[in-house]
This record gives C-alpha cells, structure tokens and sequence, in this order.
C-alpha cells in the first residue's frame, strides 16, 4: 500500500500541552528546529533508560547495537563518563560509535554470545572497569542483539531493553535470580526529562546534527522503504 499525502487544512494541530516543552533560542543555536524532533524518541529513550538504569561514572555501559538509537545512547553514557563499550556488526557504526565517546568497540559479527562476553570482559579489564554491575543496554532491535544482551548479565547487572522486535527470544530468566540482577524495559520517555535533555544538547553533550536528515513528505514511501531495507544511514525526519 502506497501512502499519499494530501495539502492539510490547517497547519496547527491541537496536542495535549503536557507533552510540550519549549525550545530556548540557546537550543536553536546548535540545532535547526526539525533535527529536535528525533528529541520524543531517538534521543529521550535512551536517555531514560540511563537514568532507571542509574549508570555512573566508571561504570561498564554496554550499548548492543549503535544505530539511530543506540549511538545517542553511547553520546549519553560517556557523557557521563561511563566507560562505554559499543558492539554491532557494522563497522561503519562502531567508528561512530568511537568518534561518539564509545571506549572500546566490538564487531560481533559470528562470535558466539561465549566469545562476545569473553572480549567484554578483556575490553572492561582493560579499561580498568569493574567486572560486576555492568549497565548493558539493547538498543539493536534484534532477536540477536537481545539474546547477546541478556547473556551478558553479571553480577549485579542492569540489562536495559529498548529496541523493539516482533522476534521470540529464548532466555533463562534463573540468571536475574542467579546474579541479582535486574532487567526493565521502556517505551519512549516521560515528557519531564525533555527539558533537561535540550538543556545537554544546548551544552553540547549530545550531538544531533550528524545523525539526522530531512526529507519532503511526499517522499515518504521511499524513505519507509529505505528504512525496512536498512538502507538509511541517519534518521529521517519528515517535513511538509
């Protein structure tokens, strides 16, 4: 089904205020006004899942999967000085992900979830990071990525999910009860940490700019197909 774009009445749209935050004229001095609005999602879910998962400095935050999700969350995690280990099976996203804050970078491209925690922990000692109370983060969206992410769960682990996936995962949740750890998910964010999230990128703490890019809604369906086939190298933001 093909979508088709029809010239609005109007260009206002009435929205519940709670859901609004203003936009300082510090904030549009480092970003153009349509690059905020991966803001409600690409950027603000992984920010909260930071903050429930109460990473601090000299933490190992282990982002699985640095796409348009989970590059914001490398940008996050060593902004607050984590020491922030990115794996992925895509090269050009690790270097990204490097140039991001990202510490250590792991293709996992045919490791096994044995071999893929093996190299985390060489790359945590490494880093002189402690070997318990890793944060690990899901931002792939992926049956893999998932299963990657649960079987790195350690002593006192925090396993984050925030990719979505329609895949069945097969996990041993015993390991939750077997490491003390803890394993909560969030679909996007509350509106209150919208504030202080432009507030970080009006300080520069989060980049925006070299992840997005803007294409005319009348290219929608090219755009969605790009996205299904993997093809979009930043996300896209849609504009009438």
């Amino acid at each position: 089904m093909r979508l088709r774009w029809q010239n609005p009445i109007s260009s206002l749209v009435p929205v519940p205020a709670r859901y609004l935050c203003p936009v300082g004229e510090h904030v549009l001095a480092r970003c153009e006004l349509w690059e905020l609005a991966v803001v409600a999602d690409a950027i603000t879910t992984p920010f909260q899942a930071i903050r429930s998962a109460d990473l601090r400095a000299g933490d190992l935050a282990i982002c699985v999967g640095v796409g348009g999700i989970g590059i914001h969350g490398v940008q996050i995690a060593a902004a607050l000085d984590a020491k922030v280990v990115a794996l992925d099976v895509d090269p050009g996203k690790l270097e990204q992900a490097a140039a991001c804050g990202a510490a250590a970078t792991i293709d996992v491209t045919g490791l096994s979830t044995k071999e893929i925690k093996g190299r985390v922990k060489e790359e945590a000692k490494r880093l002189g990071a402690p070997g318990y109370r890793w944060r690990i983060f899901e931002t792939s969206g992926t049956g893999a990525g998932q299963e990657t992410a649960f079987a790195l769960l350690g002593f006192g682990a925090h396993l984050a999910v925030v990719g979505f996936t329609l895949e069945k995962v097969t996990v041993r949740l015993s390991n939750l009860m077997a490491f003390d750890a803890t394993m909560a998910g969030n679909w996007g964010c509350d509106p209150e940490l919208y504030p202080e999230v432009l507030e970080w990128i009006a300080a520069g703490r989060i980049a925006v700019s070299p992840f997005v890019a803007q294409y005319p809604l009348d290219e929608i369906n090219d755009v969605l197909a790009a996205a299904h086939a993997g093809t979009l190298t930043r996300r896209a933001v849609l504009v009438p």
